[in-house]
């Protein structure tokens, strides 16, 4: 063993043994290498080992073709369920559909200011900004609270916020 993989083995030795216990281990560590190197194993004959190589390799070839015939069935049968669906799925005329143009008039389709030129939308705001003020108004002491007159607005306030939201 080289010095330096000397000093590594002791070292690493050191942090989970105490100082007799990691040296006995390095101790018997070199001892195994000592032993076997006395004993070297014989090299393999080169017949051997061209044999193993040529296994291997036709081995990695047939795997190697039978992945490819894998992802090309894998491939083949996408596209004839892509086919199929395409041919005879379900057909748009079955179900008619939605031309979210055709519900809003031409006019406040291509307008730039959609809140303006829809009268419902002008109309709601307009109400809801003068129940407010009214609210606001009644808050401040400028009108007086007879009849009940703020629940009657706050009512009225619900009420047109609530015909907003359904359409």
């Amino acid at each position: 063993m080289r010095e330096r993989e000397h000093e590594n083995l002791v070292g690493l030795f050191q942090r989970f043994l105490e100082e007799p216990a990691a040296r006995a281990a390095h101790e018997d560590i070199e001892a195994g290498e000592r032993w076997l190197a006395a004993c070297p194993a014989p090299l393999p004959d080169a017949r051997v080992v061209a044999a193993i190589k040529a296994q291997t390799a036709a081995l990695a070839r047939r795997r190697h073709r039978t992945a490819q015939w894998g992802r090309a069935a894998v491939a083949t049968a996408a596209a004839i369920v892509l086919a199929w669906v395409g041919l005879f799925g379900p057909r748009s005329a079955d179900r008619p559909g939605i031309s979210y143009a055709a519900i809003l008039p031409a006019a406040i389709w291509e307008s730039d200011d959609l809140a303006a030129d829809d009268l419902d939308i002008v109309y709601f705001t307009a109400e809801i900004r003068h129940l407010e003020a009214t609210l606001r108004a009644v808050d401040a002491g400028e009108i007086g609270l007879g009849g009940g007159l703020r629940d009657e607005l706050e009512n009225e306030l619900m009420a047109i916020e609530a015909e907003f939201w359904k359409g």
